[in-house]
């Protein structure tokens, strides 16, 4: 398998671009003789009880799993007070002891609340803001997923610049407005675009993303020509397991996530248990 980034190598679009060409060049943006694809947890991923989008959840990830570097997803949404917290819900009564809409609610009261874990009790740890991850995380081995809920990108791009984390994050988008904002705000962040037809992927030559920021994330509404087309052109290609709405929540044998990675040639693969999936790999063994 050999669409794993150049830039996992070493986390920067400064040394890929000395390696890499546009969409349009003749170099891959990949790194040969890789074995395995970048990892990324779903919100963290749920290889334990621990609440998702948390800093716990993102360590325990980040040490258990074996294979390195290794990724965690998460959302992002702002408060009325103006700043940026983990969360994927547009309220916080799932994931905390709160209620109301996160856009609505002001950060003394954000702050004044609590997680729950996987199955519903209450911890000790707070909703993370976005700040807490960038600086928690700052020089470890470690890619950053960002979901941006909302008109925010903008402000989150410029929030990861200042903390010096922009290269070391994959920004998802998944409209034509977000992809083209996406590129107008960052020359550092990786950038992926979701294409599930022909109309999507002639809006992605369109809006021209340099070959070493991009990500294409498929599904299976993604026609087999489509993933010819971007196999030719050299794009990374990124796929989800989505095991909690495919397989009530189970992790899979370890063959299924190995022969998903070889059939598709994915360079990064979403799942919601990393730590489990890496022993797909012969890594993460007890």
């Amino acid at each position: 398998m050999q669409k794993l980034l150049c830039f996992l190598s070493l986390f920067g679009l400064l040394a890929v671009r000395a390696n890499c060409q546009g969409i349009t060049g003749t170099e891959s943006s990949v790194i040969p003789n890789t074995t395995w694809p970048l990892l990324v947890g779903h919100r963290g991923g749920f290889d334990a009880s621990l609440p998702e989008n948390s800093i716990s959840m993102f360590d325990f990830t980040y040490s258990q799993a074996k294979v390195k570097p290794v990724a965690v997803e998460f959302d992002i949404r702002k408060s009325v007070s103006g700043s940026l917290y983990l969360m994927h819900d547009a309220t916080i009564d799932r994931t905390t002891n709160g209620s109301g809409s996160i856009s609505s609610l002001t950060d003394d009261y954000l702050n004044s609340l609590f997680l729950k874990d996987k199955k519903g009790n209450l911890t000790a740890e707070k909703i993370p803001l976005f700040t807490d991850v960038l600086q928690h995380f700052h020089g470890k081995n470690i890619m950053l997923m960002l979901d941006v809920k909302g008109d925010i990108l903008p402000e989150v791009i410029k929030t990861a610049r200042q903390m010096g984390m922009e290269s070391r994050c994959i920004l998802l988008t998944f409209n034509q407005k977000n992809l083209s904002l996406a590129k107008e705000n960052t020359s550092q962040m990786m950038i992926s675009a979701l294409v599930e037809s022909e109309s999507d992927l002639a809006v992605l030559h369109a809006v021209k993303i340099p070959k070493a920021q991009l990500v294409v994330y498929i599904s299976e509404k993604t026609p087999d020509s489509v993933i010819e087309t971007l196999h030719n052109e050299s794009i990374t290609l990124m796929a989800d397991m989505s095991e909690g709405l495919r397989n009530n929540s189970q992790v899979y044998d370890p063959d299924f996530y190995r022969n998903k990675v070889a059939k598709l040639n994915l360079g990064i693969l979403i799942t919601d248990y990393p730590v489990k999936a890496a022993r797909a790999w012969g890594k993460g063994k007890r």
